[in-house]
This record gives structure tokens, C-alpha cells and sequence, in this order.
């Protein structure tokens, strides 16, 4: 979704961990165990583990961004979910995890750097890696399953884009061990 800021087109815009899908079909086993007349399930394309949320961003913001986030090294990072919250103030129920390389950690704080160099507020809370499984939620569930280990050697600029169906999330760009990947048209 695009909109329209002092005459400058904007994107909302997140960085990323994006699954494979053997760990989509693992949280899609999760949320098929999830009363669904009490919540909204995430639809099982759209799960990822945000790194850092940019929100609105122009076209000259987003090329400078994803410049700088280019020049980052990536290192493997493992991430195990072991755990089911409910998160009372978004109304979520979400995958967190007290187990993750600090290099997740490190990936998030250096993107924060890139972001606001480049004239893009964010969001100053303490990152907290999660994959957010339902919305709407109004009550936490208690919940028995298998850990879930992430690994990751790459991370993607995403954005989210308003259907009239929902939200859609598209990976633009994949920066990683295996050098830029372009996803974009």
C-alpha cells in the first residue's frame, strides 16, 4: 500500500526474517491448534519474525536504506521458539523465543542505525524476536508443542501492502550469505 505523504509517496515498510517452509508449516501446525472463533489467524504467507518496523518510507528513503543495509555481514543465526504469549496491548498471540543467537540482536540494532540515519523514525522499544500467529486475541492459551528452531543466513526489506482481504506481506529485497537477491518487479 502506498500513500501519499507531502506530496511524496510512501511505503509501510519492515526488515525481516522470512521462513522457509518446513518452520511455515511448523507454525502452521501451531495455528491450526488455535481456537480460530476467538482470534484471527495470520495467514501462514505472511509469517515472519520483524527485525525492525520502519513504517512510512519514500522511494529516495528506501534506496538509501536498503544501500546501507547491503553492506551488512550476515552470519547464520538460530533462533528457537519454545514458547506461546499473549500479548494483551497489540491483542496478539505470538511465538517467542528466549533462546536466539545475539547476532539476531546485533542484525536489529544495526538496522535501527541504518533506518534513522536515513531520516526514518522508529520505534525505540527493546527488540523482542516473535512470530505473531493471531490478532485479535483477548486471552492467552495454554498450548504444548515442539520447539521451533529458525535458522537464518539472510534477511529481507518487506512491505506490507492493504488488500481488500487483508494484509499482504512482500519481500522486496534479500540480503544474505548468498549476496542481494532482488525480489521486486
Amino acid at each position: 500500500m502506498q500513500t501519499v505523504v507531502a506530496g511524496k509517496a510512501m511505503k509501510r515498510l519492515f526488515f525481516a526474517l522470512w521462513p522457509n517452509q518446513v518452520i511455515r508449516r511448523q507454525c502452521s501446525r501451531i495455528m491450526a491448534r488455535l481456537p480460530e472463533a476467538e482470534l484471527r489467524p495470520v495467514a501462514a504467507s505472511n509469517l515472519h519474525v520483524t527485525l525492525l518496523f520502519l513504517g512510512g518510507v519514500n522511494a529516495g528513503q528506501q534506496a538509501a536504506i536498503a544501500a546501507d543495509a547491503a553492506s551488512l555481514a550476515v552470519s547464520p543465526m538460530r533462533l528457537t521458539f519454545n514458547g506461546l504469549s499473549y500479548w494483551q496491548k497489540p491483542g496478539i498471540l505470538c511465538l517467542t523465543s528466549n533462546d536466539f543467537d545475539q547476532q539476531v540482536t546485533r542484525l536489529s540494532e544495526q538496522l535501527a542505525t541504518i533506518v534513522v540515519r536515513n531520516g526514518v523514525s522508529i520505534d525505540e522499544r527493546r527488540f523482542r524476536p516473535h512470530v505473531t500467529l493471531a490478532r485479535k486475541a483477548r486471552q492467552a492459551f495454554a498450548l504444548e508443542f515442539e520447539p521451533i528452531v529458525w535458522r537464518s543466513d539472510d534477511f529481507c526489506l518487506v512491505e506490507s501492502c492493504s488488500l481488500a482481504d487483508g494484509v499482504e506481506y512482500r519481500v522486496l529485497q534479500r540480503w544474505g550469505a548468498k549476496g542481494l537477491s532482488a525480489m521486486s518487479k
